[in-house]
């Protein structure tokens, strides 16, 4: 029943990146479409080779994550070495830690990430970093109206990458020179279903909760003075019982009170938003938050429970 259930997985995924192709191949101004042959070719050998054997592993990983990271730089090429709209750019890589599942995430939503990008007015050269973590571009732009007018496109993208797991976030300030901006976007990529950031809630001494959330978390830590430069922006807070309070602006906390908590902040593009917990997390397997469940219940302890809650589909934006 595994391994049928494994078989379901990787065509899953196979046919998601045949499709992911099929949207970069749309984006015709990117002339991408001998890139995409080739890609479509070791798509379809990582199947037949995950099809020859029973554990799904492909032979020669290697071999095929160096063709990959050879394509994904040529797409990078293509797209970021259009003189009418860059000056220039750099592109730094890291790809070592990315497998087949990353990779096909990576193929799945860069046609997304891309035509993003397309919507900003960039100024002067790009610097793209991507790793098994992120793909990040950061430049000047200059703001000629079009971002406002984006808003609503912004949205759609943001979610649809919400749905893939992927966490769009955008870092802007302004410079010295008036309507010129520095833009770092961020698509982070390291949400990992083998681990969970987790939270001890108790609400009393009959009831406690190790809730897991997306282990991403780890990554927007903040602190109280950070949060408060943002200025007014929707933050939500929640208790030890689990209780939400909802705000404009954090509330007032002094800073034992702060020291104690842990605040998170993710810095969507127009609604940026900050999450107070009571407690500080910890990053720890899923493996192992459901062993110590399991434990509880063979031991008929009623008082701990453990639940995950998926993070990404809590957001309203």
């Amino acid at each position: 029943m595994a391994d049928k259930q494994e078989t379901m997985n990787y065509q899953s995924d196979f046919e998601k990146g045949l499709e992911a192709l099929e949207d970069i191949q749309l984006l015709s101004e990117f002339s991408v479409s001998p890139i995409v042959s080739h890609a479509y070719f070791h798509l379809s050998e990582m199947k037949r080779k995950a099809d020859a054997i029973s554990s799904g592993q492909v032979s020669h990983y290697d071999m095929v994550g160096k063709v990959l990271d050879e394509k994904i730089s040529m797409i990078i090429d293509d797209f970021f070495g259009n003189k009418s709209r860059f000056k220039g750019y750099e592109f730094y890589k890291n790809t070592k830690k990315i497998d087949l599942k990353k990779w096909n995430l990576v193929l799945e939503t860069i046609p997304e990430i891309l035509s993003l990008v397309t919507l900003f007015n960039y100024h002067g050269s790009v610097d793209v970093r991507f790793d098994d973590s992120r793909l990040m571009i950061s430049g000047l732009i200059l703001e000629d109206g079009n971002l406002e007018r984006s808003r609503k496109l912004i949205y759609v993208i943001t979610r649809k990458l919400l749905r893939a797991k992927v966490l769009l976030t955008f870092n802007l300030e302004k410079t010295a020179r008036a309507g010129l901006f520095k833009l770092v976007l961020k698509a982070d990529l390291s949400h990992d279903e083998n681990l969970v950031y987790r939270v001890h809630f108790k609400v009393n001494k009959h009831e406690q909760y190790m809730v897991g959330f997306s282990n991403v978390f780890c990554q927007y830590r903040s602190n109280l003075q950070d949060v408060n430069l943002v200025g007014e922006h929707n933050v939500v807070e929640i208790g030890h019982d689990l209780s939400v309070k909802h705000y404009i602006g954090l509330p007032e906390l002094t800073r034992l009170e702060s020291a104690n908590k842990e605040i998170l902040h993710f810095p969507f593009l127009f609604r940026p938003l900050s999450i107070i917990l009571p407690v500080k997390g910890n990053l720890v397997t899923e493996a192992f938050s459901r062993s110590l469940d399991d434990e509880n219940k063979r031991k008929q302890d009623v008082s701990k429970y453990y639940r995950t809650i998926d993070f990404f589909s809590l957001f309203n934006l």
